[in-house]
Order: C-alpha cells, then structure tokens, then sequence
C-alpha cells in the first residue's frame, strides 16, 4: 500500500473514531437530560403533593362550571366584606387584614382561578371572566349582596369591573394602589422596560417550573410582615406550576385588560376609597399616585388616601397589575 493510501485509510478510521466518539457523547448528554428531567418532574410532583397536604385550604371550594375556587369566610354582619388580592398572591396574603375586619363584619377572601387553593380556570384570563367567577362563586358559596369590595391591586381591576357590572350589588369600594395602567404615556421609559423584563422572567419560569427548576432555585419572595403559616402558604404557592401558568395568561390579554379597566367610567354615588403608598419615590410612584388620585373622580363619594411610608407592590408577580 502507498503511503498515500495509507494516510487516506487513517484519515477515514481518525473520522469514523470521531464521530463514533461525537455520536456517544450525544447519545450520553440526551440520556442524562433525559433523566434530569424525569427527576425534575418527580420531584416537582411530590413537593407539590406535599405541599397541598402541609397547607389544606382553610375555606371551601366552590365548584363553577367544572373547576373549583376557593373562598374563605369569617365573621359576621353585614355588608359581606370581599377581599381580593394582587395578581401574583392568594387569599392567604390578607392573614393580617382579615382578622382585623371580621371584628364587626363577615370577611371573605377568595382566590381568583389559579391562585393559591383554587383550580385553574379558561382562558382568557380577562377582568369580564374574573368578575362573572366572582359572582358565581359568592352565590354558589351562599354569601348574599350587598358587598364591600376590597382590592389590592390587581384585585382592584377585579373590583371596578364588578361593581360596573353588578352595581345593585356594591354598597361600598376600598382599592388599594389599584393596579395602574403601564401603557400610559406619562410613566417613564424605565416602567416599560420593567415590566417587559418581568414578562420574560414569568413565561421562562413557567416552562421551568414542571421540572422543579423554579422550586430550587427562585429565590423567596417576600411576605415577612404575614402571620407564619400564611407566609409559609404564599411562598409554596409562588413556585407551583399552576401560578406561573395563571400569570402567564393575565399577561396574554393584558392589554384587554386595561381596556377593560379604562371602560369602568362612573360608579355613581358608592363610597369609594383609593389608597396609595409612597415608597419608592421615584417617577413611577409619583405617576401611579397621580392615576390613583384620579380614580376617586368614579365616584362622587370619591375620597384619596396616601399613607406615608407605605411600600407599593414589591412582590413577584404583582406587575400583572
């Protein structure tokens, strides 16, 4: 054989030796990503069982067309005093307030479809669609009219739409830094990008979530001024699947939603008190307060409270505002 055949046949083993090799590592590397993520899901899966077991829900689930929301009741009198919490929080955030008023009122706090103990419910996740459920589920829970609707946030969307819709039903409106309107030219370019960078943040977690990525890793988010047990409740919910799906799809009709909100035009002669927190004092605290002042014209029983030293919304979640 000529020495240049003899390179030649090397030069082809050399190559088959290495795709051979390229081949194995590829197989290889698919195997251990194969069962990182069988693990993932497995592990993702029983944490979230236990979850549910160290953490039953402490009212009851309503059943509304073929899912389920949860509701719970305390206290008695009447008007029925409704809560309705931030975008990325369930009814166990309001472990403080909700003792407070069921002093002399019934208090009920909810969770809106795929929050905290309640099923996910259809898409689109829109302000109409979380006020028909609301409805539903206050008279399949047997709590009758009339109602005082307390908002947080995007709970407050929740609220002016139902108190538009059902206006016979709403005695009184309390909307706390109700969830402003992003696309309003007067917030600065910093807003914008902000909540951009926060809608990338929620839809990567939502396809990290299954395998137990987000559970591992996400750091914990706040709620240290909630009772022990509510915090503990809030931060298990806040690493679920189910939540960063729900969020997902509140962003998907975003800009329906603040339509919707926008169409919200008078509410007459119902009290109506709109709150608003100071820190941080930058320009788009400043900007929000000024829109939250201008809510208060809904009503001609309108009345604006700014509490100093007051933190607006800093936890995960909330910029579905």
């Amino acid at each position: 054989m000529s020495s240049d055949a003899a390179a030649k046949s090397d030069a082809k083993r050399s190559t088959l030796r290495f795709r051979t090799w390229a081949v194995r590592v590829l197989v290889g590397l698919s195997v251990l990503i194969a069962v990182l993520a069988v693990t993932g899901l497995i592990y993702e899966f029983v944490a979230a069982k236990i979850d549910q077991r160290r953490f039953p829900p402490p009212g009851q689930l309503v059943t509304v067309g073929d899912y389920r929301l949860h509701i719970s009741c305390v206290g008695q009198g009447s008007p029925a005093v409704i809560l309705d919490a931030a975008g990325g929080n369930s009814s166990a955030s309001w472990g403080l307030v909700q003792p407070e008023i069921s002093r002399s009122n019934r208090v009920c706090a909810y969770d809106r479809a795929g929050m905290g103990w309640s099923d996910r419910g259809p898409t689109p996740r829109d302000l109409e669609q979380h006020a028909s459920e609301l409805r539903s589920l206050l008279s399949g829970a047997g709590i009758d009219p009339p109602y005082v609707l307390v908002g947080h946030s995007y709970g407050a969307r929740v609220a002016l739409v139902y108190a538009k819709r059902y206006p016979s039903e709403v005695v009184g409106m309390a909307l706390i830094d109700p969830g402003k309107l992003d696309d309003d030219a007067r917030f600065p370019p910093e807003n914008r990008s902000e909540l951009v960078a926060e809608e990338r943040t929620i839809t990567l977690a939502r396809w990290l979530a299954p395998f137990g990525v987000v559970r591992l890793f996400l750091p914990k988010a706040g709620y240290d001024d909630l009772p022990e047990e509510n915090q503990a409740a809030e931060r298990a919910f806040n690493v679920t699947t189910k939540f960063f799906r729900t969020l997902s799809d509140q962003y998907d009709v975003l800009s329906q939603t603040y339509s919707q909100q926008r169409e919200v035009t008078d509410l007459g002669t119902t009290p109506l008190v709109v709150v608003s927190a100071t820190v941080p004092d930058d320009a788009t605290r400043r900007v929000w307060t000024e829109m939250n002042a201008e809510l208060t014209k809904l009503s001609t029983r309108g009345v604006h409270r700014v509490v100093p030293g007051a933190y607006g919304n800093v936890n995960a979640g909330d910029a579905t505002k």
